[in-house]
Parts: structure tokens; sequence; C-alpha cells
């Protein structure tokens, strides 16, 4: 990669000899720019100006990570929206510029680019692709593809990737095989004929990420603690990915419920979370928030999220995406970026991965092992389907909303401590 190394001012031509001498010691470092072990030292170590076609020899010798490391450091700069388009279409038009850009980008943010690398952005374009390649089989046959594709998609938020998929079939196996196989048939149909023409090795990698289930789901989850999940909590730099960690884990709510969150499905002052979202299989009534995770979310999630909303909303626009939407969106973020920077806290605590599907199953397990009644575990997560639930309420089970509040609040888990 080229530098204009006219442009260098004498303590970055400085850092660069640093660098040099680093990777190769002074004795070989000084042998291969051509000039005295002790003239090499006085560079380094005294104001003395260093010849141009010595830094040059310098930059020639280092990788580009190592250049940037030694050029900028990592000091931060204030950077908006419009000089990061303009760093892209920059790449985009230079091929030195591109090659170094993208080393940088994969030495910093190498997780968060894999992450979103192996996620498919689904359009409305795709979906009527989809439905016009199903011509020529049965309408019934076209109508049940379409529905549980859409279904998918919903959950999903039209974000394809292969942790999703994996979570989202566990969640419908929960409820049933049946449907789990016909979402994952019409997922693996919609991934060959649509995405496989788009992005052919993104289409192998979401392809065979998940299996089509064949009976009851046999996946046994990770053994969790509460104190293991305050360990990954504090450990998650992405404000937006900390509060959805926290959420999952002390609601044991599905994480396409969870981040399909409205604002005003969230009732802070009654310490509510509003699901209120019915199918054939599952009532997903409310959950709850304790008194720690109100505070926290109030004090240092939402300030985060205002200040993001401010700092993008106008990049929004310009995509031409619905922005009022993306603004009453309670993690107005991608998902994928969020299950990186989760995924990045899993592995500082525990050298692997789990998947965030795992954490609906600690909740009940902890509330179950807290002497919590099986049937109240159901109804906190939305898992009695609305048939079963309406009959447990009008016959056999009264409670209110104040007494399930009463039931979370003694024996749900908390990873948040109490001030």
């Amino acid at each position: 990669m080229l530098i204009d190394v006219t442009k260098l001012d004498e303590e970055q031509r400085k850092r660069i000899l640093k660098k040099l001498i680093d990777k190769l010691g002074l004795t070989l470092a000084a042998k291969m720019l051509g000039v005295g072990r002790s003239t090499l030292y006085r560079y380094v170590n005294t104001n003395q100006s260093i010849p141009l076609e010595v830094v040059k020899k310098a930059t020639e010798m280092l990788a580009p990570d190592e250049l940037s490391d030694a050029i900028y450091g990592l000091k931060v700069v204030e950077v908006d929206a419009t000089t990061a388009l303009s760093v892209v279409i920059k790449a985009i038009k230079d091929e030195k510029f591109r090659n170094f850009f993208v080393s940088i980008l994969y030495q910093y943010l190498g997780d968060y680019l894999k992450s979103a690398s192996s996620t498919y952005i689904v359009t409305e374009e795709d979906v009527k692709k989809f439905e016009k390649s199903l011509q020529g089989k049965s309408k019934s046959t076209i109508d049940m593809r379409i529905r549980y594709l859409r279904m998918a998609l919903i959950r999903l938020s039209y974000e394809l990737s292969p942790d999703g998929i994996r979570d989202l079939l566990a969640e419908l196996s929960e409820e049933s095989s049946n449907i789990a196989r016909h979402t994952a048939n019409s997922l693996k149909l919609f991934i060959k004929t649509v995405v496989k023409e788009k992005n052919l090795q993104l289409a192998q990698l979401l392809y065979n990420s998940f299996k089509v289930p064949k009976s009851k789901y046999k996946y046994k989850p990770q053994p969790l603690s509460v104190d293991t999940l305050r360990k990954i909590f504090d450990s998650i730099d992405h404000l937006g990915a900390k509060a959805f960690f926290l959420l999952l884990a002390e609601s044991g709510l599905r994480v396409g419920e969870v981040y399909s969150l409205k604002m005003d499905q969230l009732d802070l002052e009654n310490r509510i979370i509003k699901v209120m979202k019915e199918s054939e299989t599952k009532r997903a009534y409310i959950s709850f928030v304790h008194k720690e995770t109100k505070e926290w979310l109030q004090g240092v999630y939402f300030p985060y999220r205002e200040e993001f909303i401010r700092t993008y909303e106008h990049v929004v626009k310009q995509i031409g995406a619905d922005v009022e939407a993306w603004k009453q969106k309670l993690f107005p973020f991608q998902l994928a970026d969020l299950r990186a920077s989760i995924k990045e806290g899993m592995k500082k605590v525990l050298g692997k991965e789990f998947r965030l599907y795992d954490l609906r199953s600690f909740f009940a397990s902890y509330l179950i092992k807290n002497g919590v009644s099986p049937m109240i575990v159901n109804i906190l997560q939305g898992r009695a389907p609305p048939a079963q639930f309406q009959i447990l309420q009008n016959h056999y089970f009264v409670m209110s909303e104040i007494e399930l509040q009463k039931i979370f609040d003694e024996k749900g888990p908390k990873l948040l401590s109490p001030k």
C-alpha cells in the first residue's frame, strides 16, 4: 500500500520507524533501511529530522494494519455519517485505499463483519420473486410456502442469519414440530431459489446452517447461572446489545419478540412488557421488568438510544426507510450487530458461545427451581395456547397481573444488583 509520506508529520514518521523496530529489531531494521544502527536510534529518540526516503522504505515493510497503528493509533475523532459514507465511496473507487480500508476494518471489527456478512436482508421484491418461482405448483402449496415464509421473516425481522434461523426453529419446535418443519422447508426453498442467485457463498452458508426437524426438536440448552449471565452482561460493550441481553435473560421471552418490541409496548411506570401477540399455538401475554432494570434502562440505555437516533435519523431518511417506524423500535439496531456484541461478551467470559434461545430455557428452569408452577412459567413465557389459557383463566385458575408480577419480582432472575 502506498502512503504519501510528505503528508506525515515528524511524530508520525517517528512512530513508523518505531513500529518497524518493534517488528524487526533495531539491527535488522537499520540494515533493511540502509542506515546505521546509531542513526536509526537517533531518528526515533531525538528531534533529528527523518529523511522521507527512509520513511518511505519503512512503510513498504509494514502491513496495512501496522501502518494504521503507527500513523493513526487508536485516536477517536468525531465522524458523522456523511463522512463515513464518503470513506466508503472512496474505497469503492480507489483500489489501493480499499485494500487498506478493508484490512483495518477486519483488524478492529472482524467479529462484527463476519456476523454482518453472514446475514441476508430480505426485501419485498425477494418475496415476490420467490412466489413467482412457485408458479406451476398447486395453489394450496404456494399459499402454504408463502405463509410459512412470511411468518418466519416477520419473526426474524427480515434478517436471515444462521443463528437467527436456528433460534427460530428451536422456538417453533417448542410450539409444534409440524410448524417448525414447514417453516424450515420454506426457508430452505427460499434460500435455494432467491438468495443463491444473488450471493452463492452466503446462500450455501445459510442453507447448511440448519436442518429440517423430522421429529420433536432435541436440543440440549447450555446450563447457565445468574452469576455467569451477570458476568456476560458486564462484558458486553454495545449498550444496545447490553439492554437486549438483559431483557432476554430476565423476561424469558423469545428473541424475535424482544427485538420487535416498540417503545409503547414497554410500560416502565408499571414495569410491564406488553407483548400482546396471539397465534394458533402460543399466547404471548405480558412480561415484566425488575425495578433495577427499569432504573438502568431509564438512566443508561434510553439516553444512549436517543443519541443514536438523533445521530442516524437523517441517514435512515437518505436510504428511504420508514423513519417513524424505525424511531418507534425499542432496539433501533441491526439484530446481527446485537448478536455479534453479545457473542463477544460470551467469549470473554466462557471462551465459547451459546444460543440466545438458551436464555429462554434458563428463565424457565430458574423459576421452576425456585418453586414456581410450570403452569405459571408457561403463562409468563407465552407458551400456553390461547384456548388452553382461556380454559385455565375461566374455570380453574384466576390470577391477576399484580399477582403474576409479584411472582416475577420474587422468583425471577435478576442480573442487576439493588442500589
